[in-house]
């Protein structure tokens, strides 16, 4: 499932900037222009993060932090044009986790949310009781898995495999396949970027399968870079074990015949003259 994003700003075009620069990274995102309005998608939508604007009509930013910090520990970031050290002081103390001054950069604006989200999730692990070690269960005896046939590798346990035997038109398209994996792993596609190595965008584009927005050169490295970092198998999709022409047996020395006896009745034809 995709990380939740709640948006609370009274301005309509900062919401929809943010809409579209958080969902076209992955995230969820559900935007408010009213404070009375955020607090009832706080209980409806139970976000994983708040951006939270401070000058706000009706109940400031920092009233509004207050209340939500009051029943919920969702991590909040401030995000607001007044960024001087006495309003940061303000916004953290009335329970924000961090503080954002506008303009801000979309690359900037994810990595603070997703340093934020490391430090909660962090956070509640640290929280979470250690369970009581379980007793012991002798396992049962595990059925012995049929040999692969000749000439095909066993699979990975636990991969996503896509066998090579099954027709192209029957496979699964390779973009959404990715996209489940990574949502299955609760990733965003800039976490993904992060650990894998390539450009969110381009992961971005592969998942909706749009390849020519990848620079040729990068193509392959990126798609063998994000299913090996997702574990699903690319080989059907490269065409491994595929349509490659085969040599047939004997064409060679077949050619090489023709072209003897031909020699050879030039000759006799020149020597006939």
């Amino acid at each position: 499932m995709a990380t939740r994003i709640l948006v609370i700003d009274d301005e309509p075009v900062i919401c929809r900037l943010i809409e579209y620069q958080l969902g076209g990274a992955g995230y969820q995102v559900t935007a408010c222009q009213r404070g009375h309005d955020a607090l009832l998608a706080l209980a409806d939508e139970a976000p994983d993060l708040i951006l939270l604007d401070v000058m706000m009509p009706g109940i400031s930013g920092w009233d509004l932090c207050r209340q939500i910090r009051a029943s919920s520990t969702v991590p909040i970031i401030m995000l607001t044009a007044k960024h001087g050290d006495d309003d940061i002081v303000a916004g953290l103390t009335s329970g924000a986790d961090d503080y954002v001054g506008k303009p801000f950069s979309a690359d900037a604006l994810i990595a603070r949310i997703e340093a934020v989200l490391r430090r909660s999730r962090s956070a509640n692990d640290r929280r979470r009781p250690t369970p009581a070690p379980a007793a012991r269960v002798e396992p049962a005896p595990q059925p012995v898995a049929a040999a692969p046939a000749p000439g095909m590798a066993a699979p990975r346990p636990g991969r996503t495999q896509v066998r090579e035997t099954v027709p192209a038109e029957n496979r699964p398209r390779l973009g959404p396949l990715l996209a489940e994996a990574r949502r299955q792993r609760r990733l965003s596609l800039h976490d993904a970027g992060e650990i894998c190595g390539v450009r969110w965008e381009f992961l971005q584009a592969i998942e909706r399968e749009q390849f020519s927005y990848v620079p040729h050169d990068e193509l392959r490295h990126a798609l063998k870079a994000y299913s090996a970092m997702l574990d699903v198998d690319l080989g059907p999709y490269l065409g491994r074990g595929g349509s490659r022409r085969r040599r047939v047996p004997g064409a060679l020395p077949l050619t090489v015949g023709v072209v003897a006896v031909l020699a050879m009745v030039l000759v006799l034809v020149i020597l006939m003259l």
